[in-house]
């Protein structure tokens, strides 16, 4: 017990003694790198911009770095040259304007920058604000002021004939405008600020969805989940790849009055023949035949009488909104109905192996384990992929 106490204090001490070697090291570090510089640096002005920002207008021997401060530390904006550095510096401009002017190298401005963030580094580590004390106090840093907000900071004697320098005015960022604009004239559409964007974005986000509900992606996708469940396959094939077999297959589908919709309204009105009112009104009467042909007699009399127009003429005085939803349930019931024949087969191998195991005593097995492997056998053997494609691309009226 003794022995585990005299390490763990043999080991403190040791901890204790290295933290201090590390300090001693880093105060002679802090005092070459900022009491015995060749150069002279203060911080003539600090203008903050925000609880973790602001600017920093430096002065390092006879150049004058504007610096920006944040979180991630310091970094080098611009420098200032002529007339302005002579006015940070508060002095008076000589005869040759260009006598006094330091000489401009990249490789210079790097070796001063990096030597003034690891001041400032040191600085921050040791004691919040060492470098501009001592700064201040030497004698060879010329005119540097204490730091503090630039309201505290009184104005600065110029020599006769100097130029005032002009404050440097940060001006908060302002909130982009936002104005979203669709069509042209009278028919224009105007979005303006965020509620716009917002209903601008939501309207992008529906479209898709409005488009798949004109064409047969709704009874093909369905029929293909409903084929899934019949064989057991859980997760096979995956509903990413089923959407895209629906995509594809609604594509053969409606390829005739995509080709249509192109021809009467996309190409005449790119050519500048129609405006936008005339090409959408030709490019949603393919589809309204489209789902006028396929949708049931049934489900559009019943829309059309919770909508108001049971005294409607004819099927051009209904509108798309009531077609959509028509031809929305009747795409649903047609593929309730295409489920339940795919259902049959696949049901009728579920009875048979579940009634030959229970002849067989094997009350314990799951039938579903050993139908499975003859339901894909029967699947496969009947190329069910094939007819279930061409079935679902005849079953539509085109």
């Amino acid at each position: 017990m003794g022995d585990g106490v005299l390490g763990l204090v043999g080991a403190s001490a040791i901890t204790i003694g290295l933290l201090m070697l590390a300090l001693r090291l880093l105060h002679r570090l802090e005092r070459r790198g900022v009491g015995k510089g060749r150069l002279p640096m203060a911080v003539l002005q600090r203008l903050p911009l925000g609880t973790k920002q602001g600017l920093l207008l430096v002065r390092m021997g006879r150049r004058v770095l504007v610096l920006g401060t944040s979180d991630r530390g310091p970094s080098l904006l611009t420098e200032l040259k002529g007339e302005e550095r002579l006015a940070a510096l508060g002095e008076a401009a000589p005869a040759d304007p260009t006598a006094l002017e330091p000489r401009n190298t990249d490789g210079e401005l790097r070796r001063l920058f990096a030597r003034l963030t690891l001041s400032l580094a040191l600085a921050a580590s040791l004691g919040a604000g060492r470098l501009d004390a001592q700064a201040a106090a030497r004698p060879d840093t010329g005119r540097a002021v204490a730091i503090s907000p630039p309201a505290a900071v009184a104005p600065r004697a110029q020599p006769a004939g100097a130029r005032t320098p002009d404050r440097l005015n940060v001006k908060a960022p302002e909130v982009p405008a936002i104005d979203v604009r669709i069509g042209q004239g009278n028919e224009q559409l105007k979005l303006t600020g965020t509620v716009g964007l917002v209903v601008f974005l939501g309207a992008l986000t529906l479209l898709p969805a409005v488009v798949l509900l004109m064409t047969g992606f709704t009874r093909i996708l369905v029929v293909l989940h409903f084929l899934r469940s019949a064989i057991g396959t859980q997760g096979s094939p995956p509903g990413q790849l089923l959407v895209a077999v629906a995509v594809l297959l609604t594509g053969v589908v409606m390829h005739p009055v995509l080709q249509e919709a192109n021809q009467t309204a996309v190409q005449p009105y790119l050519d500048g023949r129609i405006d936008q009112a005339e090409a959408y009104r030709r490019g949603v009467e393919p589809f309204r035949r489209f789902m006028l042909a396929n949708v049931r007699e049934k489900d559009l009399t019943a829309f059309t009488n919770m909508t108001g127009l049971e005294n409607a003429q004819s099927e051009a005085d209904i509108p798309t909104l009531t077609i959509v939803s028509a031809f929305v349930t009747s795409e649903l019931q047609t593929a309730f109905w295409m489920g339940f024949v795919i259902f049959v087969p696949f049901v009728v191998v579920d009875l048979i192996v579940a009634t030959s195991l229970m002849s067989l005593g094997m009350f314990m097995v799951p039938p579903v384990m050993i139908s499975l492997p003859f339901k894909l056998l029967l699947f496969v053997l009947a190329d069910g992929w094939s007819l279930v494609g061409q079935n679902l691309v005849a079953s539509f009226n085109r």
